[in-house]
């Protein structure tokens, strides 16, 4: 499986797919958005999440170790000199840890795809879904969303999602509401259409209008209050707990 492929199912960065195989970890957003990397493409894989987490930890806490001690050894007073910001080096021993998990991903996600190989040219006749635009009124919608807590997963093709009239919803649609108490990212449809995809940072409010059904996808499901027509929904899940195509129907109103 190529990374163009690991990315686009699982909506992390080719970019952070490769620094993770390289262990540049310094290209990498904070530990708790990298560690949500690690387990959203180990659970695409198959592998065992949590033993995958835990091993990625133990790598990244040397890797800072080594930034911490290369820190103590610069000069604690420059002299009157200037001196330009040091780049960040990743030691040899975290670089080979670094390639020693690319190479156990690599080996793992080649032979799912092996197997996955004779199921694939039955679905090779499916007609692409038509790319979705990405919403100028919300925040950036990144390739890679950079602060999941876990990244998302598309609807599965042939999933289709309840309409305003089948739900019993109003002609002039429902108001849905977010509030992010801690940075997310999520993805927002309404009525079956993307409007909104990226991340939110903290503190920030967002308010769908005139839907009659809404589909939540959130990398971190325990930041985000919800508010459907004025209603608390409370959060659909635990911190740092990955939500994905959550339907908000008339039936789920109150």
């Amino acid at each position: 499986m190529s990374r163009e492929q690991l990315s686009a199912v699982t909506k992390v960065s080719m970019r952070h797919i490769a620094a993770l195989e390289a262990g540049r970890y310094e290209q990498l957003p904070a530990g708790v958005f990298s560690k949500g990397f690690v387990k959203v493409i180990a659970l695409h894989l198959g592998l065992d999440a949590e033993r995958a987490v835990a091993a990625f930890r133990h790598v990244h806490a040397g890797w800072e170790e080594d930034c911490a001690k290369r820190q103590r050894a610069l000069p604690t007073s420059t002299a009157g000199l200037r001196l330009s910001t040091p780049r960040r080096a990743v030691s040899s021993s975290t670089t080979l840890r670094g390639i020693a998990i690319a190479l156990v991903l690599a080996a793992v996600t080649g032979a799912a795809a092996f197997f996955r190989t004779r199921g694939a040219d039955r679905r090779s006749a499916a007609v692409p879904a038509a790319p979705v635009a990405r919403a100028e009124s919300g925040p950036a919608s990144l390739a890679l969303p950079p602060a999941v807590a876990a990244a998302t997963v598309a609807l599965p093709a042939g999933t289709s999602l309840p309409s305003a009239s089948s739900s019993g919803a109003s002609s002039t649609g429902r108001t849905l509401s977010l509030t992010f108490r801690e940075e997310c990212w999520a993805e927002v449809l309404v009525d079956g259409k993307l409007v909104v995809r990226g991340l939110f940072p903290k503190g920030s409010h967002r308010e769908f209008s005139n839907g009659g059904t809404f589909t939540l996808t959130l990398g971190n499901a325990g930041a985000v209050d919800v508010v459907v027509d004025g209603r608390s929904l409370g959060t659909l899940g635990g911190e740092h707990e990955i939500i994905k195509n959550y339907v908000i129907d008339a039936a789920r109103k109150g």
